[in-house]
């Protein structure tokens, strides 16, 4: 059977109060340094802004984790060396859980991670990591045309000069990941149809 997707608009109001809560989100999470001196990677400052409170918005199942006291551990491949401020969330705490941050070396990385995000463009390293990520119930985030259709989770894409972002709620349940309707109000929801 072939998959088509479709996509929904959400509730514009609670969608500018998400937005609200996100900027003010962002706005905490910046170090002083980053507050007093040049900002370096903008856009990748946003994504963070987003990847972190992803996290405060999904529900892993709990046989992903080892026991109470492993830490949640996002991992990510970038071709922009911008995104390395995405380290600055490293030790923050989501849902009594450190946060530990780790870049892409190797599928080490991948088979730790309960988050996984792609700042590139190859296609063939996501749909190759896609598919190792595949049962796992790891949250994919990525910024590519097409992310959410081949498999992945989350998507960042611009709209008239704003960031936003959309979701596969298929591919997350097949993961075993609650998202929360604060989470969904807010995104470009995604649905698989089978034909």
């Amino acid at each position: 059977m072939a998959k088509t997707f479709k996509k929904m608009h959400a509730n514009e109001g609670c969608a500018r109060r998400v937005a609200v809560l996100l900027m003010m989100c962002l706005f905490f999470l910046r170090p002083p340094s980053a507050l007093s001196g040049p900002v370096v990677g903008p856009e990748y400052e946003v994504k963070a802004g987003f990847i972190y409170n992803f996290a405060n918005f999904v529900t892993w199942p709990e046989e992903v984790f080892k026991n109470k006291n492993e830490p949640l551990v996002l991992c990510f491949s970038s071709d922009d060396p911008a995104s390395d401020v995405l380290l600055q969330l490293d030790t923050k705490i989501i849902k009594g859980r450190k946060l530990k941050v780790v870049p892409y070396r190797d599928s080490d990385c991948l088979m730790q991670s309960h988050i996984f995000f792609f700042g590139t463009q190859d296609r063939l390293f996501i749909q190759k990591i896609l598919g190792l990520a595949k049962g796992r119930g790891i949250l994919t985030i990525g910024e590519i045309e097409g992310f959410t259709q081949m498999g992945g989770i989350i998507n960042f894409f611009e709209e008239q000069n704003r960031l936003r972002f959309e979701v596969n709620i298929d591919a997350a349940q097949r993961e075993g990941l609650k998202l929360s309707s604060q989470l969904l109000v807010s995104a470009e929801i995604v649905r698989e149809e089978r034909e």
